[in-house]
């Protein structure tokens, strides 16, 4: 199995049925996820005055791409909800939309103080890597992957996914996942006024790139192995998908 097959099928899953809803937009999702790793592929041949422009586009659009294959796949119904506004006729591309998916609320959101209060489970946070779905959810996961894999198993990242304890490693997974989001950013909407190679340069970019491979590839296994997620698979098929990945890394 190429090593793009197994990132899109470690974040989407496979096996799609083309009478299902659900599995329509993780089939879109999938084969978006794979065009967009064929172009990073291509990142290290780019001219250094070209690859700042190009590579942040991609980092960020692999990114958003795995974050909404993972919500559909532990939140469906407000996957669902997006694409059912998308294919109404009164959709229009020049306005924001209420249902669209956002990277705040619904891939990371604010801490809570008490989960268990009244107040905040009136409208409680279902953000991939929000309060309630960390704690109800994550953590088990992770517990599982960190006491069930070894270095065999899972390769080289071992030592990164395991340096901590289940919390720490997601604690980690947030840090990242959001800094690598602001970073990428920086590219993609041109706030820079500073010479954008001065700061974005041949091997920060690769940098980010690699470690958005990473942090994606460590996301989707952690949601493998919850439960009742849409297309969980069994932990050693993952492992043996989330090693292969790591062969994506661009130098």
């Amino acid at each position: 199995m190429k090593e793009t097959e197994s990132l899109s099928r470690l974040i989407c899953g496979h096996g799609f049925s083309s009478k299902i809803e659900i599995d329509k937009i993780l089939k879109h999702l999938s084969i978006s996820i794979k065009k967009i790793i064929n172009e990073i592929a291509e990142l290290p041949a780019q001219e250094d005055d070209k690859l700042p422009l190009y590579g942040p586009y991609l980092g960020r659009a692999l990114l958003e791409l795995s974050a909404t294959a993972l919500l559909a796949r532990v939140d469906p119904f407000k996957v669902l909800l997006a694409k059912g506004k998308q294919e109404n006729t009164d959709y229009e591309l020049g306005k924001p939309h209420s249902s669209a998916i956002r990277w705040q609320g619904d891939v990371v959101d604010k801490a809570v103080s008490n989960l268990w209060d009244d107040k905040a489970l009136g409208n409680p946070t279902r953000a991939i890597l929000g309060a309630y779905q960390v704690e109800l959810v994550m953590i088990d996961s992770a517990e599982r992957i960190i006491g069930n894999c070894n270095e065999d198993s899972i390769g080289s990242w071992y030592n990164n996914l395991t340096q901590t304890d289940a919390k720490g490693l997601i604690e980690r997974i947030k840090v990242k996942v959001n800094s690598l989001y602001s970073s990428l950013s920086k590219g993609v909407h041109h706030e820079l006024l500073v010479p954008i190679e001065s700061i974005l340069d041949r091997n920060t970019v690769l940098t980010l790139i690699n470690d958005t491979i990473y942090i994606v590839s460590t996301l989707s296994l952690l949601v493998s192995q919850v439960p009742h997620a849409y297309q969980s698979s069994p932990l050693e098929s993952s492992l043996q998908l989330y090693k292969s990945c790591k062969e994506l890394e661009v130098v």
